[in-house]
């Protein structure tokens, strides 16, 4: 999907303006935009086919708040909250238990644990971009009602 995006954006940059018209220069995305896309990729590809996109969403959710929860004050993690979540790898796109057997399970496990820890590690340096917006965020987040796989206390 990115990709796409990237090629429109090439393609719309080649198409000169209407005469009298001037364009912007094209903006780069900020670093830790970079830094949260890379790590995604850095995700999708250590946990290729065994997860769908709803696994890799959970995980990326389950790192953020953690983050937050390490760097922000007024934030703590619930572990029930979290280990539910996290037992989420164990379902399919669906929601219904996977087949897997103790082998398998122990490599999802790993691969699933590393996930988190990318996602937790790369989310600790985007706070340290801009600490006191990326708390101010999160307090946002947590009043807005809308944050996926809630893990934080309540």
């Amino acid at each position: 999907m990115r990709f796409h995006l990237l090629a429109i954006a090439v393609a719309l940059a080649a198409v000169p303006p209407a005469s009298g018209q001037t364009t912007a220069p094209p903006t780069s995305p900020s670093a830790a935009i970079n830094m949260d896309l890379a790590a995604t990729d850095a995700i999708r590809s250590t946990l290729g086919a065994d997860v769908d996109e709803g696994h890799i969403a959970m995980l990326l959710a389950l790192g953020h708040q953690q983050a937050v929860a390490a760097t922000c004050p007024g934030f703590a993690i619930d572990p029930r909250a979290f280990s539910n979540e996290f037992d989420l790898i164990y379902d399919d796109a669906q929601g219904k238990p996977r087949a897997l057997d103790s082998n398998q399970k122990t490599a999802l496990e790993r691969k699933a644990t590393f996930a988190f820890g990318t996602a937790f590690g790369a989310q600790i340096a985007i706070a340290a971009n801009d600490h006191g917006a990326f708390c101010q965020a999160a307090a946002q987040e947590r009043t807005g009602g809308k944050v996926a796989h809630l893990i934080w206390a309540k």
